[in-house]
């Protein structure tokens, strides 16, 4: 990580954490000044991930920011809405005022740091992969999807037996029934995949490396960053566990993810334009 790139990293957080700030204050009178501590927090990580993608992405334009949008409201944003759905932390109505807003946000993050970022590339790579069968296809993405249930129901018990204070929590609010929890999770785990297929295709890296990234990806997007802002809906102690158990569980699921879907990959090197 370069110089140049954490300067860029901490004034666009500075900057973005700012501009939200500004807006609450505009349509809040009583803002919590506390709360954008914490956001300055997480979009540190969420800038850094996202700008790392974009160096290393062999995609340029409206086209790599359309990418960094997808990869951010998907696991960001759409993959936490469904979960909180369901074990009732927010309700349809709630989503349905809140998810605009949430788009338009994660559009103008997106578009903002694909402009800022891409102007760090010196060269990209095009990558050409080896051929695979849909069949290959096809067989890999249903175990990329249902390893993604395993690893929920592993962590989820994991969590309940070593932090029982969760049970506690829950056992007030409506959560749906398990077959329907269960069903959902089927549907995270092919957005997961959606996105692991993204990245895998549009970033010049060794598979190790975009397997980490993925890893990192669902780990601090999908989990780590938006749990450390204060919620009053889920107090400190009852995130504070979500956070190792989808911190943990989330990178393991992309590092293996990364390594089921990866491909190999012949790579020519091709010139840059400076803009987005």
């Amino acid at each position: 990580m370069n110089s140049d790139f954490l300067i860029k990293v901490i004034l666009t957080t500075i900057i973005l954490t700012f501009l939200n700030f500004s807006l609450d204050v505009i349509f809040d009178s009583t803002p919590n000044y506390s709360y954008y501590i914490w956001q300055l927090a997480s979009n540190f990580l969420i800038f850094t991930l996202l700008a790392y993608y974009i160096v290393h992405s062999n995609l340029k334009g409206i086209v790599l920011a359309l990418s960094v949008f997808t990869t951010y409201f998907i696991i960001g944003n759409l993959n936490l809405i469904v979960e909180a759905v369901i074990f009732d932390i927010v309700s349809i109505n709630e989503v349905i005022i809140s998810i605009p807003i949430d788009i338009a946000k994660a559009l103008i993050i997106s578009l903002s740091i694909a402009y800022l970022f891409s102007k760090l590339k010196v060269e990209i790579e095009k990558n050409e992969f080896n051929s695979r069968t849909i069949l290959d296809w096809f067989w890999r993405i249903v175990v990329g999807d249902i390893l993604y249930l395993i690893i929920y129901i592993i962590a989820g018990v994991t969590l309940i037996k070593v932090y029982p204070e969760l049970l506690e929590f829950y056992n007030e609010k409506s959560i749906q029934p398990p077959e329907l929890i269960f069903g959902t999770q089927l549907i995270r785990g092919l957005l997961f995949v959606s996105i692991a297929i993204l990245i895998i295709r549009t970033v010049n890296l060794p598979l190790l490396k975009k397997a980490i990234l993925i890893g990192l990806i669902f780990s601090l997007l999908g989990g780590i960053a938006p749990l450390i802002l204060p919620n009053e809906e889920m107090p400190f102690y009852i995130r504070f566990g979500h956070i190792f158990e989808v911190g943990i569980s989330n990178f393991l699921y992309g590092l293996v993810l990364g390594f089921l879907l990866g491909q190999k990959t012949q790579n020519k090197k091709i010139a840059v334009a400076n803009n987005v």
